[in-house]
């Protein structure tokens, strides 16, 4: 009996021992062997390309939110870990997906055969907080079924088909979508940083944007441009924006209250569109805003760590007609704005316009190194560059997603 609780404990030694190696990324878990393991990431492939109808028969909205990948710690085997990119640039009522994977392994070959492989899409419209494997998930909920098309409530997560998702891999994710797409758009990311010479973060890019957005995310950085024709309430019908804006119009607030009451279809109906973006602490991230000049915007920018060694201050180059709420912002303290852009008459509310709220936690140092390519096993200590910095601008992004 002895003799075999011996092999026993010997077997779940190697066990364990071999679990560790796949998880660290080392070579020889005994530490015979130089690590050769390396950071691979592959090229975008197409997860899903299909149906997207905007609109139903009667021109209401069909679909109202689209969750894009999840918070880390988050089950073992449905973690992003990396960029997310969203792009309102598609074809009218078409949605594609794509992902770039990434992981640490011996060769293209060998993350392909061991780690690709296993890294799928997971698109459904239940269960989004308790995710199960694809195959246990209800049939009515896949948003990827061809008969019924996009489902309103959606989310597109990147699903690990093993025991436990290992910590350095994941993947990228493209999502691209119609441009006349109005509703939700909640986006959650995370960094990579188990490795201590690839930090790799999760950055976030969206690119001609007429909707409202929510962005959750760590140390990465974050690049926003609103689409040229941006509306105050992107997701307000014809009927409540002329309520809102045509003085012309027999019976519209506009005419007879003034442009953008309080009183108006939109503004009534809290239709009012908002961006927001937010590093949770003790993260730092660079945001970077691009509003059209003339939007009515409603602004909340601030890095909260305030003044320190390094201070992150808040830079407005746009939109015009800027006005500072004298009432919550200080100009001794840089790094917190707050006010108005072209706000359209007296009756609108001050704080009622497209609201945009940019916060990044910390203003630190982070380490990053972005591509495979950059990487450099000899270096523990990759150089780091300030992080907490908030711009927002007019015209300053031009096709802010390409470098991602």
């Amino acid at each position: 009996m002895k003799r075999a609780a011996s092999n026993l404990t010997l077997t779940s030694l190697f066990a364990t021992a071999t679990l560790l190696a796949l998880t660290t990324g080392c070579s020889d878990p005994g530490g015979g062997e130089e690590n050769t393991q390396q950071p691979v990431r592959d090229s975008w492939r197409v997860e899903h390309e299909g149906a997207f109808v905007v609109n139903d028969a009667d021109n209401l909205p069909r679909i109202y939110n689209l969750t894009i990948g999840t918070p880390n710690p988050f089950g073992d085997n449905f973690l992003n870990r990396g960029d997310v990119i969203v792009e309102f640039t598609g074809e009218p009522d078409t949605i594609k997906i794509e992902f770039r994977r990434f992981t640490f392994a011996e060769s293209e070959a060998a993350a392909e055969e061991e780690v690709f492989d296993k890294l799928s899409l997971w698109a459904f419209n239940t269960g989004l907080g308790t995710p199960k494997r694809p195959e246990e998930m209800d049939e009515e909920a896949d948003c990827t079924n061809e008969d019924t098309g996009w489902l309103d409530g959606c989310g597109i997560y990147v699903y690990y088909d093993g025991l436990s998702q290992l910590e350095r891999a994941g993947a990228d994710i493209r999502v691209t979508l119609p441009p006349d797409y109005r509703q939700e758009l909640d986006i959650i990311t995370s960094d990579n940083l188990i490795e201590d010479t690839y930090p790799n973060h999760g950055n976030v890019c969206i690119n001609n944007i007429n909707a409202n957005a929510s962005v959750d995310m760590q140390s990465g950085v974050a690049y926003v441009k609103m689409a040229a024709d941006a509306s105050p309430a992107p997701a307000c019908d014809a009927v409540g924006i002329a309520d809102c804006t045509d003085t012309s119009l027999n019976g519209s607030i506009a005419m007879t209250e003034g442009l953008w009451s309080p009183n108006c279809l939109c503004a009534k109906n809290q239709q009012m569109g908002s961006i927001a973006v937010e590093s949770e602490k003790p993260y730092s991230t660079d945001i970077t805003i691009d509003v059209p000049a003339a939007l009515w915007t409603s602004l909340n920018a601030e890095n909260e760590a305030g003044a320190g060694e390094v201070t992150c201050p808040v830079t407005i180059d746009g939109p015009t007609n800027f006005v500072y709420d004298e009432t919550q912002w200080d100009p001794s303290m840089p790094w917190r704005v707050l006010g108005d852009a072209n706000k359209p008459s007296d009756v609108a509310l001050v704080g009622g316009g497209f609201a945009v709220k940019l916060v990044s936690a910390e203003c630190e140092p982070v380490a990053a190194v972005e591509e495979p390519k950059d990487w450099d096993p000899n270096v523990e200590n990759p150089e780091a560059d300030v992080r907490g910095f908030i711009e927002v601008c007019s015209g300053c992004l031009d096709n802010p997603c390409d470098d991602l």
